[in-house]
């Protein structure tokens, strides 16, 4: 159990196989973040699921996967930070996680007294230092992470609906015009903020909120039960087509967020806070190069194999900075001021994921919405010095392609000189044939095998 000053339960959803990203991600932590580890200000938990998911009817489980949990229990046992939640692993569906996930909110709040209940996965890092300075800040009303608007079929439907992230566009996210669709979310739950699952954080007040909620109880256990009878999907297209009576979960991190939302609005809730951490300068996706300068990220998401785990984690630049702390800052306005976000659609009544009716709320009575400042100038600096480091690719780029021009010019012409010699040298040997052939015919001289067709002249008869 952690003091009640603020201190951080970071949950890592970790696939049971995943033993050396764990290593790694265990060493890395306690290596570089020694400053909030060390006194247990941060503490870093590896969520998986007790059981596997064993098909509909069920199959007896496989001695590679009871191999692997006599492995994994032994890794319990040396490092204590594994956390066994009542999720299965191998759901039929896309939302592979979604049980254990829920799993970790439902129990991940009832564990000692921390201030603030994180969740990540083991394909992102996480700047642990710069985190619990954010949270500090932020307080324990708060959610925080990449958050996006959205919206949610209720009625037992576990579908989520629409998507928007542009500042002033909130409304919108019932339409998901942000990520051009053309979605008819009039009968959703929303707009609602919807914190990415890289990297979701809740203070201890909204997390134990949730926890403690038996709606949110009764949706997991129904979406336990459709995961039970329901048909194996394997496309995000193709789960979202199922039919309602039948649809499984699969938009894991939605489906909390929107419990959240219910349980907020049921509870009556004030005077909190969601905290949206920019794009590109605090959250980082791995594909672009630029992990090695000073910047402010948060967190460096999607290294989704150890290979891309292990070459971040050598060249990420974790210091370094040349910004106070105070530039970093968390700024806060109404939430129509920042985000256009002036109301929201919740249910009036119904249990569990039930919605009899529909009513509107104002977001601005309850929170105020904030933003993780970044340094002055730092987004024309990253632009800078990844138009920097882009040149430079694309000139060593062109020293390649050229390289590899070169040598292909190289091997074309030795084989054309190898064609040449070689019909040169065929062509020696038929006129010493023909020769050869001319001299057996007249009585004239023979003409030696190898002799210098070139240099050899035509006997007068």
């Amino acid at each position: 159990p952690g003091p009640r000053d603020g201190a951080v339960l970071l949950s890592v959803i970790t696939n049971p196989s995943h033993f050396q990203e764990r290593a790694k991600l265990r060493a890395f932590y306690r290596t570089n973040f020694s400053d909030v580890t060390s006194n247990g200000q941060v503490r870093v938990v590896f969520v998986v699921g007790k059981n596997f998911y064993l098909g509909n009817p069920p199959k007896p489980l496989s001695q590679d996967k009871k191999d692997m949990i006599k492995k994994l229990m032994k890794e319990s046992d040396e490092f204590g930070d594994i956390l066994w939640t009542d999720g299965r692993e191998a759901l039929p569906h896309v939302g592979k996680a979604t049980e254990k996930s829920a799993a970790w909110w439902q129990t991940g709040p009832t564990l000692g007294k921390y201030g603030h209940y994180c969740k990540s996965d083991d394909d992102s890092l996480i700047h642990l230092s710069r985190l619990k300075a954010d949270l500090a800040e932020a307080g324990e009303r708060a959610l925080y992470g990449y958050v996006a608007f959205r919206g949610w079929r209720p009625n037992y439907q576990f579908q989520a609906c629409g998507i928007d992230t542009r500042a002033g566009y909130v409304e919108k996210a019932l339409h998901g015009q942000d990520m051009g669709r053309d979605e008819n979310c009039s009968t959703s739950v929303g707009p609602f903020p919807y914190a990415g699952g890289n990297l979701v954080c809740m203070g201890q007040v909204l997390a134990r909120q949730l926890s403690s909620d038996p709606n949110f109880d009764a949706f997991v256990q129904k979406a336990h039960e459709r995961n039970d009878h329901g048909t194996k999907c394997s496309s995000p297209l193709e789960c979202a087509g199922q039919p309602w009576d039948i649809h499984m979960w699969h938009h894991e991190d939605a489906g909390i967020s929107y419990n959240l939302f219910r349980s907020i609005i049921r509870s009556g809730l004030k005077d909190l806070k969601v905290v949206k951490i920019q794009p590109w300068i605090h959250i980082q996706h791995w594909l672009r190069n630029n992990v090695s300068l000073p910047f402010p990220f948060v967190v460096i998401h999607n290294l989704k194999d150890l290979g891309q785990l292990t070459s971040v984690m050598g060249t990420w630049n974790r210091g370094g900075s040349d910004w106070e702390r105070a530039e970093e800052g968390i700024k806060c306005e109404t939430c129509s001021g920042m985000h256009g976000w002036k109301w929201s659609r919740t249910c009036c009544s119904g249990q569990g994921d039930s919605c009899d009716a529909f009513c509107e709320v104002d977001p601005n009575d309850i929170y105020q919405c904030c933003t993780k400042m970044s340094p002055a100038g730092a987004l024309a600096r990253m632009k800078e010095d990844e138009r920097r480091v882009a040149e430079a690719d694309r000139e060593k780029r062109r020293q390649w392609e050229a390289k590899k021009a070169a040598e292909r010019a190289a091997k074309a012409q030795a084989e054309k000189e190898r064609f040449e010699a070689k019909q040169k040298a065929a062509l020696a040997e038929k006129l010493r044939a023909d020769l050869q052939t001319n001299a057996s015919t007249s009585g004239a001289l023979q003409i030696p095998a190898g002799a210098n067709a070139d240099a050899t002249t035509q006997p007068s008869t």
